[in-house]
């Protein structure tokens, strides 16, 4: 290999070694949270309304892999934290204010510590509800439930679970 081209790379070396821009990853996990969080903001001042869906709609669509991510982070998080009451009254709660079937809801509240929910895999609960989109909804619905009656309705609540880089 010639001179030229070890300085060459050398010099790429460098610059990369330098290059301080966020990794895209990080920024697609910063906005999603912030859009997931936004939506479950909106819900919370109006709760009938149900939750927003700007993560999966308009311009700029969020990473599906990323919202089930944070999502998750977000449950499973929560699950660590709270009681088998708490996850009851989250399900009860999301069931009363938007019209929800209890037993739809218990497929997801698994992943919160619901004592009478199926013990799923992520892929059996995808299964269960028949897409991933619907899904998704199911897990922001419990994440918007856990904000309610656990976060004072205010969904910075949720950033104690966040993914970190």
């Amino acid at each position: 290999m010639g001179r030229n081209s070890q300085r060459r790379r050398s010099a790429r070396a460098a610059r990369a070694a330098h290059d301080v821009r966020p990794d895209l990853s990080e920024i697609s996990r910063v906005r999603t949270q912030k859009r997931l969080r936004a939506d479950i903001a909106s819900w919370m001042q109006n709760p009938s309304k149900g939750p927003g869906g700007s993560f999966i709609e308009g311009e700029h669509l969020s990473d599906p892999t990323m919202v089930w991510a944070i999502l998750m982070a977000w449950l499973v998080g929560a699950r660590e934290q709270i009681t088998e009451d708490q996850a009851r009254d989250t399900v009860h709660w999301v069931s009363d204010t938007l019209g929800i079937q209890h037993d739809d809801l218990l497929q997801a509240a698994g992943f919160i510590g619901h004592p009478d929910a199926p013990n799923l895999t992520l892929n059996e609960a995808v299964k269960r509800y028949g897409d991933p989109i619907a899904f998704t909804l199911y897990m922001v619905l419990l994440c918007g439930g856990l904000v309610a009656t656990i976060g004072d309705a205010d969904p910075n609540w949720l950033k104690q679970f966040d993914l970190a880089s």
